[in-house]
């Protein structure tokens, strides 16, 4: 009988982003297409719309219990180390263009997401399941975060314009 050695699992993968994301969101996007042929597209996207918000609100909320945000400092010194991190650095290119005590937003002129989504002729799916959680994620980070964004790549703008402000 063979034993599963569960070290093996934890170790690294010689692959590049680019085609990790592939590798993921490939079957997601086939998936939706072909349910949209069942379904219809509106109804299709309302569930990957409301799937995708569901997952990232209950990853955020798992975060926040761990760790919770006192102030909107801390939330913004959060979001600057988590932006260093080789994840980030390797799937997006961002700068911060206000960093005010009660307002944050950067721009992003690369994501691996947009270009992943739209090299897949999906670019309405990747802003559902990438994009779109983010307004209800702001909210669950802390109830005084609201988060607007006027661009995003995914939907064929230069840059995304993401910003949060802190609302008393």
């Amino acid at each position: 009988m063979n034993k599963i050695v569960p070290d093996k699992f934890q170790e690294k993968a010689d692959i590049t982003y680019e085609h990790l994301f592939r590798a993921i969101y490939r079957p997601v996007v086939n998936l939706a297409k072909e349910l949209e042929q069942t379904l219809g597209r509106e109804r299709v996207f309302k569930i990957v719309k409301d799937a995708s918000e569901k997952s990232s609100v209950e990853m955020v909320k798992r975060q926040v219990e761990e760790s919770p945000f006192r102030s909107f400092d801390e939330f913004k010194e959060y979001w600057k180390e988590l932006l260093k991190t080789p994840f980030w650095t390797h799937t997006s290119t961002l700068a911060i263009k206000e960093d005010e005590p009660d307002r944050f937003k950067f721009h992003v002129t690369e994501c691996l997401w947009a270009k992943t989504f739209e090299e897949l002729g999906a670019p309405e799916i990747g802003y559902l399941m990438c994009c779109q959680p983010d307004y209800a994620t702001a909210r669950v980070y802390h109830p005084k975060i609201c988060m607007t964004r006027t661009k995003t790549l995914m939907q064929g703008d230069k840059y995304c314009d993401p910003t949060y402000v802190w609302k008393e």
